[in-house]
């Protein structure tokens, strides 16, 4: 089932109201409901407009149990009404305090989680903003880093309800641990953190080995960061990585968590992200869901202590790429004048002058910074490799295609009424016993413009996307090979290749093996990649690595089956398999390399 369309007249949804403020740890303590008034205040003033309103409310009991077990529920309401005590499930003396009524409160956050994104459903709203919620460190027994109930989590629970497929976006300096925890084994929910890294910060998870069990293998992406990495490589990680993840996942719908605290000014961490790249990020989050959800986006806060100078603009800008407006404004004098005493009563003053920063936060990048960046983007460069399908990197590497481009972010194709331009329904796949199958070799690009692409042979998981991708490839200069199998004009299954990136003219790289859903199991797989190895030279030489990216998002087999599957069918064509070792093995243990 697919959410109906929204009522986009209506705009953003803002969730705040009362409750919100209830979520008090205490007066000392860093989450602190201070952040509301000045940062409402300032959202409200640069909109230029009262926000449509959503009022959160607690969720109840059943509702926090589709994530949290009964007995932990019991567990906060017991230290909810009698709050003193030794620590118990994660609750007391530390970071998550008991206090009075905090089980209602912390239902409040659930709740308002839930309200917005059944808002997005119904078509109430196209996007929702929840500046209090964001609380992704509580897991399904405990509580953990401020966090009593995981609204995100529960967000995601209920579109999953509705069978929905989740892409979730964790930009918190902190790991998104509680909402991965939650559904690493669904795969029907796609996480994606970016964060300093556990070995440096709390919660001590995150890396790039922890990538989803079973089916879910290859559906939980981190990217752990060294201290000191500042706006640039964070955000260039992220726009090279998340689009064509995006692109390979195609989402029903998009939750995101836009934590403030992997600013250069936050106390409690050590990135040195800018408010600039947080815009620019929620803009970035705002097109993937344009583009492959039809615009439907829950935002949620998060992390963020830095009360005065940076909350304030970060909700802002994720509020302004919401309405789709620009983000370079001016923060109003009149705001300025109403916190600048209190800011500096807490040492965070003075107040900057325009919601985005300064480049580099007005810091000198140092030799420290200019290490951190570069190990940054070798992270991003070998989570690209593990987790992106090989033919969706190799089209943006050899300039066939780019996510990013496609976005409409950097003057690619634009999204028109939350579909693809150029985007028609593709006509449901015949029966796979009763239609006559083809093997051709070899498709030229004449022959390959006047068939279609049925969903899920190639990735992009778009077919229209896939197919244009096919069509760049095929008019290139780089020897692209395509082998398919064609049923009643259709493609159901296609083998594509290429010269080798590193070994141009001496090596060929197998760049992705394809078969529709309801045409597997017949053979086509291997009678292809035998059809199309063997219309190659016999002194060809071939590569292929296999990882949990080449996966079938929409129907994935468990990870030890898909190598199974991978391994017979590359074999079967006369290719040495191993299992892959250093760095990727260690990631993947089911990835594989391939030579004939």
């Amino acid at each position: 089932m697919r959410p109906r369309s929204p009522d986009r007249a209506n705009g953003p949804l803002l969730v705040f109201g009362p409750w919100s403020l209830r979520y008090d740890l205490g007066s000392a303590h860093p989450l602190t409901p201070r952040r509301f008034e000045p940062g409402i205040e300032l959202l409200r003033s640069v909109a230029g407009e009262e926000p449509r309103r959503l009022l959160p409310t607690p969720a109840p009991d059943e509702t926090l149990q589709w994530i949290h077990e009964a007995a932990y529920v019991r567990t906060v309401q017991r230290l909810s009404d009698a709050p003193f005590g030794p620590r118990e499930a994660g609750i007391g003396p530390g970071d998550t305090p008991a206090f009075a009524g905090m089980h209602e409160a912390a239902a409040a956050v659930a709740g308002g989680s839930v309200a917005a994104i059944e808002a997005i459903l119904d078509g109430a709203a196209e996007h929702a903003f929840h500046p209090g919620g964001g609380l992704h460190h509580a897991m399904s027994d405990r509580a953990a880093g401020f966090c009593v109930y995981d609204d995100p989590a529960l967000a995601i629970a209920r579109a999953r309800r509705d069978g929905l497929r989740v892409l979730y976006v964790d930009l918190d300096v902190h790991h998104g641990d509680g909402v991965q925890a939650i559904h690493r084994d669904d795969p029907g929910v796609l996480t994606v953190s970016i964060h300093q890294s556990g070995r440096t910060l709390f919660p001590g998870t995150g890396f790039v080995d922890e990538i989803g069990e079973g089916a879910a293998a290859g559906t939980v992406v981190n990217l752990p960061l060294e201290p000191a990495t500042g706006e640039r490589a964070w955000l260039a990680v992220l726009r090279q990585l998340l689009p064509e993840l995006a692109a390979s996942f195609g989402p029903d719908i998009v939750v995101s968590q836009h934590g403030a605290d992997a600013h250069a000014w936050d106390p409690l961490a050590n990135l040195r992200v800018t408010t600039t790249a947080m815009g620019a990020a929620a803009r970035l989050v705002d097109a993937i869901a344009h583009r492959w959800a039809g615009g439907r986006w829950l935002a949620t806060g998060g992390g963020g202590y830095d009360v005065y100078r940076v909350v304030p603009r970060t909700w802002s800008l994720v509020w302004l790429a919401a309405l789709h407006r620009e983000p370079g404004v001016a923060v109003p004098e009149v705001w300025r004048n109403r916190w600048s005493a209190e800011a500096e009563r807490y040492g965070q003053s003075p107040l900057p002058t325009w919601l985005e920063d300064e480049t580099n936060a007005g810091m000198s990048v140092d030799a420290v910074q200019e290490a951190a960046e570069r190990a940054a983007i070798q992270t991003g460069a070998f989570v690209r490799d593990l987790t992106v399908p090989a033919l969706i990197r190799t089209a943006t590497d050899l300039g066939w295609w780019s996510a990013l481009e496609d976005l409409g972010i950097e003057g690619g194709r634009r999204t028109v009424n939350g579909e693809p331009p150029g985007w028609v329904a593709q006509p449901r796949d015949g029966d796979a016993t009763s239609t006559h199958l083809e093997i051709v070799d070899r498709v030229d690009a004449s022959r390959w413009a006047s068939l279609d692409l049925v969903r899920g042979t190639l990735p992009p998981l778009d077919p229209a996307t896939a197919h244009g991708l096919i069509s760049a490839a095929l008019a290139s200069a780089h020897r692209v090979r395509v082998s398919a199998a064609i049923a009643g004009g259709r493609i159901v299954g296609a083998v594509v290749s290429a010269d080798s990136a590193a070994d141009v003219g001496v090596a060929r790289s197998l760049l992705g093996i394809g078969v529709a859903p309801r045409h597997r199991q017949r053979g086509i797989a291997s009678a292809l990649l035998r059809a199309h190895v063997g219309a190659m030279p016999e002194a060809t030489r071939w590569v292929a690595a296999v990882t949990v990216a080449e996966r079938d998002p929409v129907e994935p087999l468990p990870a030890v089956t898909r190598a199974a599957v991978a391994r017979r069918l590359l074999e079967g064509a006369g290719f040495r398999v191993q299992r892959a070792t250093g760095q990727l093995g260690h990631a993947d243990p089911h990835a594989i390399v391939a030579r004939r």
